[in-house]
């Protein structure tokens, strides 16, 4: 197998098409049909499977997808080390995050940091499985994610298995967000039984268990239920209707509407908010200043009632 046969798997994931993969890199459709037959003739699988819509990756070849992809950008990654040029004037690397105010606060005041120098940052927000895989495929170096008290155990036998540390930076109790005009906005303490008639907002969806579900909440118990990808939705939908969301409670200043508020959920689980990242790794001096930014962005935005 190759590197070449590899860049054609990834080139026609994208276009879903041999032909259109095949204009893409400029070389014949035989030659990539040709690449993806020795392939499958070499690893004893079939990886895609021929329709009038165009082709379809079978259950091996969708696997074999994700090792590709993630050996060609391994292999960037090591020219892009060695690379010596570009290294002595170019700060770069890539972070992964759940959708926290305090990850994003963090990077503008790494920015202003790295005011006098040149630097190339990739920050990823995504679901706790987007975190996950960005961490152990090297995509990002570092991953910011939470832990509760429901799937804390879950995690630390699935961090093992994937060669993955989590590192804790602060536990809290878990929260309503919503607006300050909500009906349930004066209360000092909420019920999730006060809160069944009000939309829940939440970032789950697609997420393949609820041990990674961002919230923990199982929202098969939920009558009115919408699914966000992005933060700015949901702080205009918090800010702007009677729907809720559940969290960490941390209200971080410019990073979010200043309508929103967060009270503490009765009976809520705990939240460990924390930091993820390969065993094999060493992070540079950059990376620490960023953590560092993080740790100051929490403490400024942590609920009154922090536990610890």
């Amino acid at each position: 197998m190759t590197l070449q046969q590899f860049r054609y798997i990834v080139e026609i994931a994208k276009h879903n098409s041999i032909s259109k993969a095949a204009t893409a890199l400029y070389v014949t459709q035989p030659s990539i049909s040709k690449a993806v037959r020795d392939l499958e003739a070499e690893l004893g699988i079939k990886i895609l499977d021929r329709t009038n819509k165009g082709v379809v990756f079978t259950k091996d070849g969708t696997e074999l997808l994700f090792y590709a992809k993630m050996l060609l950008e391994q292999t960037e990654s090591v020219a892009h080390h060695f690379h010596k040029e570009k290294k002595k004037d170019l700060t770069k690397f890539s972070i992964s995050s759940q959708h926290y105010g305090f990850a994003i606060e963090a990077v503008a005041n790494l920015m202003n940091y790295f005011a006098d120098r040149k630097y190339e940052l990739a920050i990823r927000e995504g679901k706790t499985t987007d975190v996950i895989d960005d961490v152990y495929s090297s995509r990002s170096i570092l991953g910011i994610l939470s832990l509760t008290d429901l799937n804390k155990h879950f995690f630390e036998r699935y961090f093992t298995s994937k060669l993955l540390t989590f590192t804790p930076l602060a536990s809290l109790k878990q929260h309503v967000f919503l607006r300050k005009e909500h009906p349930l906005a004066h209360l000092e303490c909420i019920t999730l039984e006060q809160l069944r008639d009000y939309p829940y907002l939440t970032y789950q969806q697609d997420d393949m268990l609820l041990h990674f579900a961002e919230e923990a909440l199982n929202v098969d118990n939920i009558r009115k239920l919408v699914y966000l990808k992005d933060r700015g939705a949901m702080n205009n939908l918090l800010s702007n209707t009677d729907s809720y969301n559940l969290g960490t409670g941390c209200i971080v200043n410019n990073y979010m509407n200043p309508n929103i508020i967060s009270i503490p959920l009765e009976g809520g689980n705990l939240i460990q908010v924390g930091l993820v990242k390969r065993n094999d790794v060493f992070l540079p001096e950059e990376v620490l200043v960023y953590i560092d930014f993080i740790k100051l962005a929490l403490e400024k935005s942590m609920p009154n009632d922090l536990i610890k």
